[in-house]
């Protein structure tokens, strides 16, 4: 298991590294990082000099990029151009307000994609079956961020002005006046990771339903039945565990493509995480929060698919043994 990790990390160094070069060309098409500071009153040639001698602007784009390189690995980050803030504290607080979202959305579907899965599958063609196709065909035509306003208009506005309840919050991650409660937390939360559930449990849902119909066609599930296994047994200790093979690594992997939906999600309801450091960045040209948001991003993706690449060598011992046969 070991070899088989190192392997797969031996693959992914180059993956990120590539990934950063085109991330770091990207953002440098966007003309001159300083073009705003050049026009702000009050900043000195020094101050210019400095900033150019910080970021190696001075150099060619590749000496540009090892230079950043460098200082990224090793902790120096910059500071933004909007805040004066190290943008390592802004994106360590951003990415772990993201991660609350992520987690409970990662945590919250796959409990409910597995529940409906198996249930479909077991109960196949039956109304339950029907519903829960209904609802993935729903969850896979609706853009993440329609749905974010039809759940603001319906549980915030709708309620509150018709009823006068206010049970959840559209904006940041506390009210004024209530930082640190839990429950405030949660009435801020309970939107965004429910718009952020739709697509996942629509789409883990159908896989699961596909990999437990085909398990359970298969010849020992057969085998099992005909000596009298009874039904349960069979789902929970035979077709179920060989069936959520394909369903982790498939979990691991789109929990990379979540943060893609955090970025818009986190835009709706204006919450304080790398979706909406993201915006705020790119709206300002902030170069070193561009930079240090999309190297973390693509660490994360890469990471996503490592873990991935790992679990399904533990629930799947072939794995490990073929990719030992092929080096």
């Amino acid at each position: 298991m070991i070899a088989f990790i190192g392997r797969r990390l031996l693959v992914a160094i180059p993956v990120v590294l590539v990934a950063t070069i085109v991330l770091f060309a990207l953002v440098s098409a966007r003309g001159d990082p300083l073009r705003d500071f050049r026009h702000r009153p009050g900043v000195s040639q020094q101050t210019l000099r400095n900033l150019e001698d910080e970021y190696h602007l001075n150099e060619s784009p590749p000496v540009q990029y090892l230079g950043w390189l460098g200082d990224f690995v090793q902790g120096d980050w910059g500071t933004s151009f909007r805040t004066q803030e190290p943008v390592t504290g802004m994106v360590g607080e951003a990415a772990w307000n993201s991660f609350l979202l992520v987690g409970t959305t990662l945590l919250f579907s796959v409990a409910v994609a597995m529940l409906v899965g198996v249930l479909s599958a077991v109960r196949q063609y039956s109304t339950f079956d029907h519903v829960a196709t209904g609802f993935s065909y729903f969850g896979f035509s609706m853009p993440d961020f329609f749905f974010a306003l039809l759940l603001q208009l319906v549980f915030v506005v709708v309620l509150r002005e018709q009823l006068g309840i206010q049970l959840f919050y559209v904006q940041g991650k506390y009210t004024v006046g209530h930082e640190g409660e839990l429950g405030n937390l949660l009435q801020h939360m309970v939107l965004p990771v429910a718009t952020l559930m739709l697509t996942s449990v629509a789409a883990w849902s159908r896989y699961q339903r596909d990999s437990m119909l085909e398990v359970l066609h298969t010849d020992y599930v057969r085998t099992a039945r005909a000596k009298g296994v009874p039904r349960g047994r069979i789902i929970r200790r035979h077709a179920l565990r060989n069936a959520l093979i394909p369903f982790v690594t498939v979990v691991a992997i789109d929990a990379g493509v979540l943060l893609g939906g955090v970025v818009v999600v986190e835009r709706v309801f204006s919450w304080p995480g790398l979706g909406l450091l993201f915006f705020d960045a790119l709206e300002r040209s902030d170069y070193p929060v561009l930079l240090a948001w999309m190297a973390v991003a693509t660490v994360f993706v890469v990471l996503c698919n490592l873990v991935a690449d790992v679990l399904y060598g533990v629930l799947d011992p072939r794995i490990r043994v073929g990719g030992g046969a092929g080096s």
